[in-house]
């Protein structure tokens, strides 16, 4: 269920601040970027993010302890502001909130980033990795194992079956949608044949982002000027995160296929501050494919609620697979003998 999204008012907002940080408000903006409702206070001084409820206390907190932490290592970061209370959040009508610092900047769509803005990106992942081996806060472990599990597939293709059968063939787009899961169907099969799934326990295992890509980038003079939203920073196997992050913003990635020479330059970045190991590399292609294939986000938004901006992502997302499924051994073969 969609969260509905309630703003506050500006009345509301400056007592609110006044109250928790002692600053005075002159000058308030509503801003429509991310999932959490955003204001920019005293023209852009200062932003206030009120959280959507499905993020507690507890995991803002992290994100928090992890930005002071990367802050310390030189990672451009954003930078919260303290509460009279000596706390970096507070609690209002059951929502977490925080200010932070305003960011000069933009933003940049996925897959636009020239080959400069593709290494720099690698470089700052290698730096988060390396930078959350010595964080003095236990982050949570994310199980992948389930994403390779019998289990996850035959879940996944029940619900692919489930989709075909409500589908209606009178138009393109439902013939598109049927054509994309069948052919998923038929990956996920091969793929439970061929793959011995069970090395995949021996990636390598690092505390990351856990959602790194080109959209928490801002950007100024074609640079990166900060990297946000930490809240889903974890343990878990830093190889999706490397060949996640290079399918989003290379700009030869665009409709899901890669350049192979630009994504071994990517990883080399990435390794000069992360040790990876011949297992990383010869599944790297593979656990990414398979965390796509059993996926049917965007295909089940836009049969509820006919959003076509998520479809369009979904139909990228299995451009991706198509892409793996016919070049995953030759992108580990590359990688085995680069490293």
């Amino acid at each position: 269920m969609v969260e509905k999204t309630v703003f506050l008012d500006d009345n509301e907002i400056i007592k609110i601040i006044k109250e928790k940080y002692g600053i005075n408000i002159n000058d308030i903006k509503k801003l429509n970027r991310g999932s959490a409702n955003i204001y920019s206070l005293n023209n852009d001084e200062f932003i206030l993010k009120e959280f959507q409820s499905r993020y507690s206390k507890e995991q803002i907190e992290k994100e928090i302890k992890v930005i002071n932490h990367l802050k310390k290592k030189d990672i451009v970061v954003p930078e919260y502001v303290k509460c009279l209370d000596g706390n970096y959040s507070f609690l209002y009508k059951e929502k977490t909130m925080i200010v932070q610092k305003f960011i000069e900047g933009y933003t940049i769509d996925p897959n636009n980033g020239n080959y400069n803005q593709t290494i720099e990106s690698a470089y700052y992942l290698g730096k988060i990795i390396k930078g959350l081996e010595d964080i003095d806060y236990n982050l949570p472990t994310s199980d992948i194992s389930s994403w390779y599990s019998n289990e996850n597939f035959d879940n996944a293709i029940n619900t692919y079956n489930n989709i075909l059968n409500n589908l209606n063939d009178k138009d393109e787009i439902s013939i598109k949608i049927r054509n994309d899961l069948e052919e998923k169907i038929y990956m996920i099969n091969d793929v439970k044949k061929k793959l011995k799934l069970d090395e995949m326990r021996n990636l390598t295992i690092k505390g990351t982002h856990g959602d790194y890509s080109v959209m928490q980038f801002i950007y100024k003079e074609e640079k990166i000027n900060a990297i946000i939203d930490f809240v889903s920073a974890c343990k878990m196997p830093v190889v999706w995160e490397i060949i996640r992050s290079y399918s989003y913003i290379d700009k030869n990635a665009k409709n899901g296929e890669f350049n192979i020479d630009i994504l071994i330059d990517y990883v080399k970045e990435v390794c000069k501050y992360v040790n990876l190991n011949k297992y990383d590399f010869k599944y790297m292609p593979y656990l990414y494919m398979i965390q796509l294939l059993n996926s049917s986000y965007g295909y089940k938004q836009y049969l509820k609620n006919n959003n076509k901006e998520l479809l369009q992502f979904g139909f990228l997302r299995t451009n991706i697979c198509r892409y793996l499924y016919k070049n995953a051994t030759i992108i580990s073969e590359r990688l085995i003998s680069e490293f």
